[in-house]
């Protein structure tokens, strides 16, 4: 349940979020939409507008948030990872470096000089609409905590959640979740069990 990850660097970890990332980023092909409800001109209900800008919900959106979040990561000299295309590196004077992981509209940032990471963030608050939400605490369901030996990565609450809600808090451990000696065989007198239900529960 628990992992632990040993920084041997010790680089701060912050964590950036993008409050409009789907918003406003530019569309590089023609899209339209009908006039929304309440807002039709009289006469003119069969026209449509055309969109220059991306809005939420629209498919082009994720696509066109991306495109301005690595031309802007590029022009401030970051080279994206060949592996992962989510990942950005950007080499400093005296070896200083600077990662970028980026995933949608969240930002994971570290480095090896707190000055660095600090005037990245004060640039992309002007560029974007941002929250600073500090140190890293919780990204993509897993919880960090600070040790002396580095860094703590855990699902601690995530699996205390997945406990409550199929009502297993007071259950007793086990390694092997499954009776013994048990043989399995169709039973086709239940209803049909909710497959995604089956693969939460596991």
């Amino acid at each position: 349940m628990i992992v632990a990850i040993a920084c041997g660097r010790n680089w701060p970890i912050h964590h950036l979020d993008v409050k409009s990332a789907f918003l406003n980023g530019p569309l590089d092909e023609e899209v339209y939409v009908t006039q929304p409800p309440s807002f039709k001109i009289k006469g003119k209900e069969s026209m449509v507008y055309r969109l220059h800008k991306a809005l939420y919900g629209l498919k082009q959106a994720p696509r066109a948030w991306n495109k301005r979040i690595d031309s802007f990561l590029v022009q401030k000299n970051f080279v994206k990872c060949k592996s992962e295309y989510g990942v950005y590196v950007k080499k400093g004077i005296e070896g200083n470096q600077l990662l970028i992981c980026l995933y949608v509209d969240d930002l994971i940032v570290t480095g090896s000089d707190v000055n660095e990471i600090e005037a990245f963030k004060t640039q992309m608050m002007n560029e974007f609409e941002m929250s600073d939400l500090g140190n890293l605490t919780y990204f993509l369901g897993m919880e960090f905590t600070e040790v002396a030996e580095g860094l703590v990565m855990h699902q601690k609450k995530y699996a205390s959640d997945i406990l409550k809600r199929f009502n297993m808090m007071n259950c007793n451990i086990s390694s092997s979740p499954t009776e013994t000696n048990v043989k399995l065989m169709m039973n086709e007198k239940e209803e049909p069990l909710d497959p995604t239900l089956f693969k939460q529960i596991v």
